[in-house]
């Protein structure tokens, strides 16, 4: 008769707790709690997070899953400054910022120590190049990029930064790249091979990724880029082409969650990024554009999008979390 043991050359070890770390696939008798267990994986999963307090669109946020900021945007009506943070469960209001914008840089620093740069003004209507900074109390006023634009992509830290791309309306969109480094902006001598803008990216000041975006006409590309610190190169291609999407990760391992397709509709879609190829990954639960993400802070393994509009363009407050196959304990029974 086949055991166990003679498969697998070991017999099922009798345990009174459960082993730690595990190693998929391992077998055992918990005598405290007289079970089997096997180490088995939980499937990549998205979940529902707690709503937002304000419904908004085309703001900036950065973090973790469980230490995020959500900044600025439009409410349908007006943009707005109002802040708020989430722990994991729930938003709490923040300061404000200095100034209502809509479409500035996200994704640069940490929940307490966080940059946003450019974004968009109604009155007059323009692009523009102001920069905040936030402490966990306050929001500040920082020295203006270069040039003024929205739409744009930011990561690293808040004194070691990095924004690329954007619309510098009523002018064109830009591939222009500035970096900052605690006091000023410097554009940089590199663009991006593709101008865009509302596109999404992971990494940081000198190891970052740029994903789909679109031109001035709102066409949506699924070209992809890298940056080492010096040049941005052209990379595979995504799935697909979109825009007003977010993503999560570093340069070689990344996700690109939700945005705009050229139908154009609003998807839940998600890849994933190897470091040379995009794969479809576990779409999220609903269709989410124009939101924020934790773009180039936290991992590919825990992510979070928060705002922006659903598959009927209206502006939502959903938060989604995403949570990656993990290896985990499960109890053997006989049902």
């Amino acid at each position: 008769m086949t055991t166990y043991k003679g498969i697998n050359g070991f017999a099922v070890q009798s345990v009174a707790t459960d082993p730690s770390p595990l190693d998929e696939g391992q077998v055992w008798y918990n005598n405290a709690s007289y079970a089997f267990k096997l180490a088995g994986f939980n499937a990549a999963a998205w979940s529902a997070g707690g709503n937002m307090n304000t419904t908004r669109r085309v703001f900036g946020g950065n973090g973790t899953q469980t230490a995020f900021l959500a900044y600025g945007g439009y409410d349908g009506t007006n943009n707005i400054t109002s802040s708020e943070a989430y722990n994991g469960s729930s938003w709490t209001s923040t300061p404000s910022l200095t100034v209502a914008v809509n479409d500035s840089a996200g994704g640069i620093g940490t929940q307490t120590a966080a940059l946003t740069a450019g974004g968009y003004t109604q009155s007059p209507p323009t692009a523009i190049a102001t920069s905040q900074s936030f402490n966990g109390s306050a929001w500040t006023n920082t020295p203006s990029l270069n040039t003024a634009r929205e739409g744009l992509t930011g990561g690293g830290t808040g004194t070691a930064a990095i924004v690329y791309g954007g619309w510098a309306y009523p002018s064109p969109v830009t591939g222009a790249t500035e970096s900052w480094n605690g006091s000023s902006w410097t554009t940089l001598p590199a663009t991006m091979n593709t101008a865009r803008w509302a596109h999404g990216g992971a990494g940081t000041q000198t190891a970052s990724l740029a994903f789909g975006g679109a031109d001035i006409s709102s066409v949506a590309y699924n070209s992809t880029e890298s940056w080492n610190g010096s040049t941005w190169t052209s990379l595979n291609n995504m799935n697909t082409a979109r825009f007003h999407l977010t993503g999560a990760g570093i340069q070689t391992i990344a996700l690109a969650f939700g945005g705009t397709t050229n139908t154009p509709a609003v998807v839940s879609t998600v890849e994933s990024w190897n470091g040379s190829s995009w794969t479809s990954g576990t779409n999220m639960t609903s269709a989410q554009s124009q939101m924020a993400g934790h773009s180039n802070s936290g991992t590919q393994a825990a992510g979070i999008v928060a705002g922006g509009v659903n598959a009927s363009n209206t502006i939502i407050a959903t938060t989604q979390e995403f949570n990656e196959a993990v290896v985990a304990t499960k109890t053997i029974t006989t049902s």
